[in-house]
């Protein structure tokens, strides 16, 4: 503004100047000034411009500092509540593993159970076919064994020997009865009897439907123990006896997390993937998933 009045002063000057000496004064000057006077209006035009922008960017700018400080605490509470989530789906997977474990545990005790049931079903109907049958001694004889002439009844007594001594052995336990026995020894942590139990269940009845069931129980009671090496070697014979029996893939699931225990992961991570290729749809499948998420999870997070 000073300026302003500085110029137009000066060419009031001028012109009484040149009013004065007979209008000496060029008109070219007074024009230049002219000039030079609408160009500071312009320049001043062109400052109160540039500084209301200025004022509008610093505004612009302080808002979107606001957006992004807000958009960064709602990622934060993004983060927390997803780590919450994946904390709580572990332990429900944990939960669900152990209650399906029960499950399993109260379905093999059912099926021995049942087993016994048969088993003295069957003992009750030989005794009623042995009821019915008419004894030895009825036709004259004993045992309708002919006398040999000349022979004496010593000799007739060491002949009938063989039978007698088959039938004073001890009798081998019937199936669900030693089945049920090593079991209850396995629920209740005596796993050196339970081991022994099921060893002599194989031994007997290796052909049956709970052979596999057997079979696993002896590796898991190893596994149980801490025996890791030994729980190896009777989930493979599972694995490779039984591939069809009840618990093959539970006895998958099981080595790979005993050769995760003794620090062959990548062995393990295998035998895990090879239960999910071979048992997609299965109980275990899903707990093998959710063990090498964790695994992979927590190698990322390392390196």
């Amino acid at each position: 503004m000073k300026r302003h009045v500085t110029r137009s002063a000066l060419l009031a000057v001028l012109l009484i100047a040149g009013a004065q000496s007979g209008f000496g004064v060029s008109k070219e000057i007074v024009q230049m000034m002219t000039q030079l006077d609408s160009l500071q209006q312009e320049v001043q035009t062109l400052q109160r411009t540039v500084d209301t922008q200025t004022a509008v960017i610093k505004t612009l700018l302080s808002q979107t500092n606001e957006s992004v400080n807000t958009m960064k605490a709602l990622v934060a509470r993004m983060q927390e509540a997803e780590q919450h989530n994946l904390a709580s789906t572990s332990n429900r997977f944990d939960n669900m593993t152990g209650q399906i474990q029960q499950l399993s545990s109260g379905l093999d005790q059912v099926s021995g159970e049942i087993s016994k049931l048969s088993s003295q079903v069957a003992h009750t109907q030989k005794m009623l076919e042995t009821i019915n049958t008419p004894p030895p001694g009825a036709n004259g004889t004993p045992g309708n064994v002919p006398a040999t002439p000349g022979a004496s009844p010593g000799s007739q007594t060491a002949a009938v020997n063989p039978a007698a001594a088959a039938d004073s052995a001890p009798p081998v336990p019937d199936p669900s009865s030693l089945y049920n026995s090593a079991y209850q020894d396995y629920t209740q942590g005596e796993y050196p009897l339970a081991i022994q139990g099921f060893q002599q269940y194989l031994q007997n009845y290796g052909d049956t439907d709970l052979a596999s069931n057997a079979q696993f129980y002896i590796g898991d009671s190893y596994y149980l123990q801490k025996k890791y090496t030994a729980a190896i070697q009777e989930y493979n014979k599972c694995i490779e006896r039984y591939p069809n029996g009840n618990k093959a893939a539970a006895a998958r699931l099981k080595k790979g997390y005993a050769l995760l225990a003794v620090g062959q992961l990548l062995p393990g991570e295998h035998e895990l993937e090879t239960l999910i290729r071979r048992y997609p749809h299965s109980h275990e499948a899903d707990l093998a998933r959710d063990r090498l998420r964790r695994l992979r999870r927590g190698s990322g997070a390392r390196r």
